[in-house]
């Protein structure tokens, strides 16, 4: 399934937000009461997530909840070069 442009946000602000704070994924489980597959398929852009888990995986983050849907460039992998 591709994700959609909101799910790519969430997954890139949960990860940086996440390793800003050195957390692992399952700290951040642990802390919001989620299991540690949904967070890693969430960092992954492949779940959907309701309002009270983004709330709950925010405070486990000390991060407003809208922050973890902000647009965000993704992050830019290697260049391949062009065909000629």
């Amino acid at each position: 399934m591709t994700p959609t442009v909101e799910r790519g946000y969430l997954a890139i602000n949960l990860r940086r937000a996440r390793h800003a704070r050195g957390l692992t994924q399952d700290d951040i489980a642990a802390m919001s009461g989620v299991n540690r597959a949904y967070v890693s398929d969430l960092e992954r852009g492949r779940r959907n997530i309701g309002i009270d888990c983004i709330g709950r995986i925010a405070a486990a983050l000390d991060v407003p909840a809208a922050s973890l849907l902000l647009p965000t460039e993704k992050i830019a992998g290697p260049r391949r070069p062009r065909p000629t």
